[in-house]
């Protein structure tokens, strides 16, 4: 049938039309199947993640092209997912800049979800493992506070195991049990095969740490037998690795062997280099210490392990193995090779300048003394041996200060707490005197003397408790020797004075140290060091305004809290501090001169949460001036 040029026109238009309707339902379609499709991408990601975490990530990045035309539900699900997955495979960055982009979007939604807490907890324990104990705190309480508001027990067990492991890890050995206990109720309680695994790998770590050896092997066997169960090769290989670890310390380097040797076969299936480097250095080290070393079998473990470091991101980590290559290379006699490790491990550690990192300066000081020995360098290896001493002795000596600090602190509190207690109990004793005798009174007369001696006598103890409590309350803010704040009324001062410049203003910090104040006392004796303190603490206190506080901080460490001061103004007051000290005629035998090195931080120039961070800022601020030479101001 033949058509004319009006009717092919019009039939044109109508299968136009009915391609464009088709393409409209074919969206509508697709759009509808999507969140259908990533339904079940996830299902497949959460069965494969177990076993096989790399295709598991794989198979989830293959949709990340469509993840924005998702529900934000279904973002923050696939971005969980992924950070977590990332996390497993030892990719703690991406896995933290995936949870921060997570947790950005989750702003939007309307009200709480857990999976704001899931996203806090992953981005936490990426940053643990980067090195920042205290932003990962800050993440495990922002995530804790929302599954308890959800009354989420599972996500609250979780909260309070992340906590303890930063508990342990900042030497808050009590607190962690404290929180290790309620964890492990609610595992109890939930029947959670997973999070029993979580907590008991966690109780083993921190009875490690109370080198309780058995206890810490029963822990980590028991979640050993909790991950395997469930078929999650990553966790239990890492709860094996913990019990190879503690044999290790034991210095039972056999049977830390044979339970490496049987991880091998889980190595492949469990797709993180992270753990493959963790079984072949504690090969690597476990045959060189062992009763009968073997060297070469030693190295040969090292190297695979080295094929593995690249995908390790922890500095510390990555800092101690070029010791123990180091120390691997020098049993071999391959002295310069040992060497240029040692080089390449005090790079790094150069590079992160952070104080808590100076146990590792210590270990490279010893190898590369050792290894100067063994060359037969003795002017040099003896150098190098007598500034690992000192530099040790310096560590001991401030770890000891901390303690009795922190023990005087906490005794003048149970003190004080007492006092108050036994002051209380006397007006008590008193006003039920006056009550007894109100009763035996038989005239007015009797009455009226009994009771105006008793009004008397507890004017008198009034005024005394009124005495005792503010001397009890100067000995609690009071440092003793120097007449200044200290330490803890520094740090009740100095929280107000933060949040009031978080809020709207300007705080400055200083932490000011003696240099080579040990050797005052060494040399001197500690008469001299105390005058040294006093003098120090009179003669910086004449250069602060009113309203600056200062304070001992510990030793010969010393605060100053600069409000409303800019960078700038607490600069210039740091070097007028340092010049004054510097030129002071010091009562010294020799003329002795005193110095100190000062760190600067002010709360506009970093991104300070907290005041313990502007405090830690200042601190490594203070390291730094130390390591260019002393008498020096730093400041970034």
């Amino acid at each position: 049938m033949l058509l004319s040029s009006k009717q092919k026109i019009s039939t044109i238009f109508y299968y136009l039309f009915c391609c464009l309707s088709l393409l409209i339902s074919c969206k509508s379609i697709a759009s509808e199947l999507d969140v259908e499709n990533f339904n079940k991408v996830i299902a497949e990601v959460k069965s494969l993640r177990n076993s096989e975490p790399s295709d598991a990530l794989v198979k989830l990045n293959a949709i990340s092209d469509t993840v924005d035309s998702l529900p934000l539900i279904e973002q923050l699900t696939f971005y969980k997912y992924q950070a977590d997955l990332y996390s497993e495979l030892s990719r703690y960055q991406v896995a933290k800049d995936i949870a921060s982009k997570a947790l950005e979007q989750a702003k939007q939604l309307k009200t709480p979800s857990i999976l704001i807490a899931e996203l806090s907890y992953i981005r936490g324990f990426a940053i643990e493992s980067l090195g920042n104990l205290e932003l990962a705190n800050e993440d495990y309480l922002n995530g804790l506070d929302v599954a308890q508001s959800l009354n989420d027990k599972l996500f609250i067990a979780k909260g309070l195991i992340n906590l303890g492991a930063i508990y342990y890890q900042t030497d808050r050995y009590e607190k962690a049990l404290t929180v290790f206990d309620e964890a492990l109720k609610i595992a109890n309680e939930l029947n959670d095969e997973e999070l029993k695994g979580f907590i008991n790998n966690e109780l083993g770590i921190l009875y490690a740490y109370f080198g309780e050896d058995e206890k810490s092997l029963k822990y980590y066997r028991k979640s050993y037998q909790h991950y395997k169960r469930l078929g999650k090769i990553s966790d239990a290989v890492n709860s094996l690795v913990n019990i190879a670890s503690n044999y290790q310390a034991k210095g039972n380097y056999e049977k830390a062997i044979e339970i490496y040797n049987e991880l091998l076969p889980d190595l492949e299936r469990s797709a993180s280099k992270r753990f493959a480097f963790s079984v072949y250095m504690g090969l690597s080290l476990s045959y060189l210490h062992k009763k009968e070393e073997d060297a070469e079998q030693s190295y040969y473990y090292l190297k695979i392990a080295e094929k593995n470091l690249s995908e390790v991101e922890q500095p510390v980590v990555i800092i101690n193995f070029y010791v123990d290559k180091a120390v691997v290379l020098k049993t071999l006699k391959r002295y310069n090779e040992a060497l240029i490790s040692l080089q390449k491990a005090e790079d790094l550690l150069a590079a992160q300048n952070k104080k808590e990192y100076q146990p590792l300066y210590l270990n490279i000081l010893g190898t590369r003394a050792n290894i100067y020995r063994s060359l037969g360098h003795y002017k040099k290896a003896y150098q190098l041996a007598t500034e690992y001493v000192n530099a040790n002795l310096e560590v001991l000596k401030n770890a000891r200060m901390d303690a009795v600090q922190d023990m005087r602190i906490r005794y003048e509190s149970e003190q004080a707490e007492l006092q108050k207690k036994l002051l209380e109990q006397k007006s008590s004793n008193q006003a039920l005197q006056l009550l007894k005798a109100k009763v035996s009174s038989k005239n007015q007369q009797t009455y009226f003397l009994l009771a105006s001696l008793i009004v008397v006598i507890f004017a008198w103890l009034l005024v005394r408790l009124i005495k005792s409590q503010r001397k009890l309350l100067q000995v609690s803010r009071i440092d003793s020797l120097t007449g200044l704040n200290n330490r803890r009324r520094a740090l009740q001062l100095g929280e107000k004075l933060f949040v009031k410049a978080k809020q709207n203003g300007n705080l400055s910090l200083l932490m000011i140290d003696i240099d080579n104040f040990k050797n005052i006392n060494d040399n001197f004796g500690h008469s001299k060091g105390d005058y040294v303190l006093k003098t120090l603490g009179s003669l910086i206190n004449q250069q602060l305004r009113q309203d600056d506080v200062f304070a001992r901080f510990g030793g010969e460490e010393f605060i100053i809290l600069l409000p409303n001061a800019n960078y700038e103004q607490a600069i210039e007051t740091a070097q007028r501090i340092r010049k004054i000290v510097a030129e002071h005629t010091w009562q010294l035998p020799d003329n002795i001169p005193v110095t100190v090195s000062i760190g600067v931080a002010n709360t506009r120039k970093g991104n300070f949460s907290s005041l313990d961070q502007l405090i830690k800022q200042a601190d490594d601020l203070l390291y730094k001036a130390k390591q260019q030479g002393r008498n020096k101001v730093c400041y970034e």
